[in-house]
């Protein structure tokens, strides 16, 4: 699920609530090399643009990543995204936008004896064709909790 937590009238979200769902493949190619993969869409019924017309907006997004595995705890990553998505022009009006980054980035690990492991990590996704010049930072951190309790040792 969607929320509007962007301000649409400075164009930073859609404006309304909408629903994403994604379908993930992910496979171990080498013993030092992972791929991810992405296919996902998104509806959103009420979007608004600035001047706070609606209409019912479509999209969808693929993903790919690689990640090496340089080091048990040090992760280094290329992830390329490509969206393609609806923006609200006139009432009941929209016209599709495409985007397309590449993000290199890096990841590390901190394992706990509980089996919590906290990964923080940092990229740098940069815009090419339809999204040429756009750039940013990206800051990640995930908290992983085993699934199952740990045997004790």
């Amino acid at each position: 699920m969607l929320l509007p937590t962007g301000n649409y009238q400075l164009g930073r979200g859609a404006g309304g609530v909408g629903i994403q769902g994604s379908l993930p493949l992910s496979a171990v190619l080498t013993r030092k090399l992972v791929t991810h993969g992405n296919v996902g869409t998104t509806i959103i019924p009420r979007a608004r643009n600035a001047a706070a017309e609606t209409a019912t907006t479509f999209g969808y997004n693929l993903g790919q990543s690689f990640v090496w595995l340089a080091h048990p705890r040090f992760n280094v990553l290329l992830e390329t995204v490509f969206n393609r998505s609806q923006q609200v022009t006139a009432p009941k009006t929209t016209q599709w936008t495409s985007g397309l980054f590449l993000s290199p980035g890096i990841r590390w690990a901190y394992n706990f004896k509980n089996g919590l492991q906290i990964v923080p990590g940092i990229a740098v996704p940069f815009g090419v064709g339809p999204s040429s010049g756009e750039k940013g930072v990206f800051l990640y951190l995930s908290f992983e909790h085993p699934y199952r309790k740990l045997p004790k040792k």
